[in-house]
């Protein structure tokens, strides 16, 4: 970045009266708008939806926690849910610390494929 504007403060040479500055506001303005629609602005809309998940929390909707642990939602309060994670086992967590489930984990697909081949690579 700072190479960018190196360039446009020797391009301005001297003669000129201001039309360096002209150069380095245009360049410093064309940074910030590429800045703004590459990180800020998806940084925005990601902070949107996540808070509109959070806002849409129910009971029954499957989650996963800061922690990595998957459970479905029993019981939601302001500023916390009930997880239960396993048959009558139920935990409290902060609602910032929940996360959607993205897809489901590999333990859960049963592939009998999958246990003959770790059994042949044993050999």
């Amino acid at each position: 970045m700072s190479e960018i504007l190196y360039i446009v403060i020797a391009q301005g040479g001297g003669g000129g009266a201001g039309g360096s500055w002209w150069n380095l506001l245009l360049m410093v303005g064309i940074i910030f708008g590429i800045m703004y629609f590459l990180v800020i602005r998806p940084q925005n809309k990601q902070r949107a939806e996540r808070e509109k998940f959070l806002s849409a929390l129910k009971v029954g909707d499957k989650v996963v926690t800061g922690g990595g642990i998957l459970g479905k939602i029993t019981g939601v309060q302001a500023d916390t849910v009930t997880v239960e994670i396993s048959d009558r086992v139920r935990v409290k967590i902060l609602r910032a610390q929940v996360n959607p489930v993205a897809a489901p984990p590999e333990a859960d697909k049963g592939d009998a494929k999958g246990d003959e081949k770790s059994d042949d690579s044993k050999k």
